[in-house]
C-alpha cells in the first residue's frame, strides 16, 4: 500500500503525461493545495482540464474514463454537482477530483494559485503557473454564479416556509449566507482556492462584523424571515455597488420578481431603498 505523498505524486504524474494523449484535452492543471504549493500528505489532488467545446458532452457522459486513468481503481466515484467531472476515492483513501472546462467558457483569472502540467498550444496559460496570492485583496470582480444562486435560494423561501419546512428554512439561511460570503470575497478581489475551514483572513473586519451580526435563526419562521431580511439588505446594497464598480449589469428583473414573490406571500418587505 502506498503512503504519504507517494500516491498523490503518482496521480499528478499521470495527469501530466497520460491525459495529454487525448487530443481533445487542451490543458491540464492543478488547483487547491497542490496548485498553491501548500500541499501535505493529507491533501486531495484537484485536477482540472480544458477541453474542446465539441467534446464537452462526451466528457460529461464518460468522465469516469479519464478519472480511472488518473486514480486507477476507485472504491467510490460520483459526479460533482453543477460541474462536468467527478470525484474518486481510491482503496488507499486518496481523494481525487477531476473537473472539465469547455474552452469557450474557460477563464484562467478565476484562480488564485495554479500549477500547470500541460498547455497544448501555450495559449491558455501563457505565463505558466499562477502564483497564489493567499487571499490578499486584488481587483474587485463580478461573481455571476453566486449572485443568481442567491436570489434563487431566497425565492425558494416561499416554498419552504409555505410547506412549514422549518428545518429546511433554517438550513437555507446558511445557503444564502454562503452566497453573501462569495459576494464579499468578490468585493475584495479575493479568489478563494484554499480549504473550507479557513475564512477569517479572506474577509475585512467590516465584512466579518456584518456576517457575525446576522440574526440567529432557529426553527421559528419569524426568525428565519428576519435573518433572510438582514442578509437580503446586505446582498443588494453590496451587490449593486459592486455591479457599478465592475461595470456589470445588476439582474434587476430577477431581483424585482423575487422581492415581489416574497412580499406577496409573507406580507413584508425584504428590501427597501428608503
Amino acid at each position: 500500500m502506498t503512503t504519504g505523498d507517494e500516491q498523490q505524486q503518482a496521480v499528478i504524474k499521470r495527469a501530466g503525461t497520460e491525459l495529454p494523449a487525448d487530443e481533445r484535452i487542451l490543458a491540464v492543471y492543478l488547483v487547491g493545495s497542490y496548485g498553491t504549493g501548500q500541499a501535505d500528505r493529507f491533501s486531495d489532488v484537484d485536477v482540472h482540464c480544458v477541453v474542446t467545446d465539441e467534446s464537452v458532452g462526451w466528457f460529461e457522459d464518460n468522465w469516469l474514463e479519464p478519472m480511472t486513468t488518473l486514480a486507477g481503481p476507485t472504491v467510490w466515484a460520483d459526479r460533482i454537482p453543477g460541474l462536468v467531472g467527478g470525484l474518486g476515492i481510491t482503496p488507499d483513501w486518496l481523494h481525487v477530483d477531476l473537473v472539465i472546462h469547455p474552452l469557450g467558457s474557460f477563464d484562467r483569472m478565476q484562480y488564485d494559485g495554479v500549477r500547470v502540467l500541460f498547455d497544448r498550444d501555450g495559449t491558455l496559460f501563457p505565463d505558466g503557473d499562477i502564483p497564489a496570492k493567499e487571499g490578499r485583496p486584488g481587483t474587485p470582480y463580478w461573481p455571476t454564479g453566486p449572485v443568481h444562486l442567491y436570489f434563487y435560494f431566497l425565492g425558494n423561501l416561499v416554498t419552504v416556509l409555505g410547506r412549514d419546512e422549518r428545518i429546511v428554512g433554517n438550513q437555507g439561511v446558511g445557503a444564502v449566507r454562503d452566497q453573501l460570503i462569495n459576494l464579499m470575497l468578490a468585493e475584495r478581489g479575493v479568489r478563494r482556492t484554499g480549504g473550507a475551514k479557513r475564512l477569517n483572513a479572506l474577509l475585512s473586519d467590516e465584512q466579518r462584523a456584518a456576517l457575525e451580526a446576522i440574526p440567529p435563526a432557529g426553527s421559528d419562521p419569524a426568525e428565519i424571515i428576519a435573518a433572510n431580511q438582514y442578509i437580503c439588505r446586505q446582498f443588494i446594497e453590496r451587490g449593486t455597488a459592486l455591479a457599478k464598480v465592475t461595470g456589470e449589469d445588476w439582474p434587476t428583473e430577477f431581483v424585482d420578481a423575487t422581492l415581489a414573490h416574497l412580499r406577496n406571500h409573507f406580507g413584508v418587505e425584504f428590501y427597501s431603498s428608503r
